[in-house]
């Protein structure tokens, strides 16, 4: 073996861990989650407190991230990253008393508990904020190019595959009682605080810095910026529908007459195409910088939105799970991969990779939420709609605008 070869294995060796800790952390929460939409349903709360229990979640993760990406970015990654899933875990008890009294109390006094269920999930939000951009961070450091996205291919695949296995625990276990899918998401917390506690600090680090690294592709600063904002803006789509189907669709999935393990199902589908994804588009570069993919993802999110909408058999939703699946998968390591080229500050661009996601789930959560209870059980889905149609819009103009600017300065040189 070479020398290249037995520090790539060390490096690999060293970073399992991580990639561990992704897995139960994404584990964690998808498995509560997929549950939260029952779990509040059943306590008496309302359409609207289900899109507001999501959306309190992202929103506190979005104001944590302005405080983590502007004052705390200099922290140690191990310290801050085990701090986070402390506070997750204190949330997460609190979300599990809230159920325990929701269920003795009944009645009126259930309406308190479901209000403390949405703030306990506000403080796991803004948990999050001081855990992911620098996991991300340690994980990816000092890597470029092709290696940067193998990197980022399997640190996608760990947090995925927690997204896989999660949603069939958490819609079982909400069909058994709604006490223990909260308790298995406290469970996967204490096996992420393990993870941390084993990881080291040199595990993200290694492989060619910066400057030694070969570039998969020529790219300029204005290249990069026209992916990254497109990116960006699949991105915001991507996570504004899949909120939306989380939390809305998964009450109308029951009420059209289908049953919580089912709805489950759905959810596993999308998280095993979104795995396959993922793990593909870590593997293989031949999309870097091809906008006719991020195209693409906005039209298979706009028929997801359709069949969702019109839909009535399990075969209609199981294939829309897919095509969601895809698509979000390669908008997530889209934005992942632009963000993060040729940046020296990796937790900056990974706080705003976080930022996108979070706004992009209060808004469909929310909104979707106040849509489904006053206007109507259809509203989320035709918003849906009109946002992705608006998302491809603004992606041809930045595209456009991009390209043409390039060609008029490449003009005015070759004059």
């Amino acid at each position: 073996m070479t020398e290249d070869g037995k520090t790539s294995g060390t490096l690999n060796d060293r970073a399992w861990p991580l990639y561990g800790a992704a897995f139960s952390t994404a584990l964690s929460l998808s498995i509560c989650w997929t549950a939260m939409p029952f779990v509040l349903s059943g306590m008496g709360g309302s359409e609207a407190h289900v899109g507001y229990a999501l959306a309190a979640n992202s929103l506190a993760y979005m104001a944590a991230l302005f405080l983590t990406g502007s004052l705390l970015g200099h922290l140690d990654v191990k310290r801050a990253t085990r701090a986070a899933i402390g506070v997750a875990l204190f949330g997460v008890v609190m979300m599990l008393l809230a159920v325990w009294e929701g269920k003795r109390s009944g009645g009126g006094a259930s309406l308190v508990w479901i209000w403390a269920i949405i703030a306990a999930g506000g403080v796991g939000g803004a948990a999050m904020a001081l855990y992911w951009p620098f996991l991300m961070s340690w994980v990816s450091a000092r890597y470029e190019g092709v290696e940067l996205n193998r990197r980022f291919g399997r640190y996608n695949g760990s947090w995925s595959g927690g997204g896989v296995i999660g949603p069939l625990i958490g819609a079982w276990l909400v069909g058994i009682d709604p006490l223990w899918p909260v308790i298995a998401a406290a469970g996967a917390f204490v096996v992420t605080l393990v993870m941390l506690c084993l990881a080291r600090n040199g595990a993200g680090h290694g492989g060619a810095a910066p400057s030694e690294a070969a570039p998969d592709a020529p790219c300029d600063a204005r290249m990069l910026a026209d992916y990254r904002w497109m990116s960006r803006v699949a991105m915001f789509c991507a996570w504004a529908t899949f909120s939306i189907i989380r939390s809305q669709f998964a009450l109308r999935f029951v009420d059209i007459g289908y049953s919580e393990p089912q709805f489950g199902v759905y959810l596993t589908t999308f998280a095993l195409c979104n795995f396959l994804a993922l793990v593909a588009a870590g593997r293989w570069a031949f999309w870097h910088f091809k906008a006719v993919y991020l195209f693409w993802a906005q039209l298979m999110y706009l028929a997801v939105a359709l069949m969702v909408l019109w839909g009535r058999t399990l075969g209609v939703f199981y294939c829309s799970s897919a095509i969601l699946g895809l698509a979000f998968g390669f908008a997530y390591s889209s934005h992942l991969y632009y963000g993060a080229s040729t940046s020296r500050k990796r937790s900056v661009r990974m706080t705003i990779h976080e930022l996108v996601i979070s706004v992009g789930i209060a808004v469909g959560a929310g909104t979707g939420g106040y849509l489904a209870k006053h206007v109507g059980w259809a509203a989320p889905y035709w918003f849906a709609i009109g946002l992705i149609a608006l998302g491809g819009l603004v992606q041809t103009v930045i595209h456009v605008a991009s390209r043409s600017l390039a060609g008029r300065q490449s003009g005015s040189a070759s004059r």
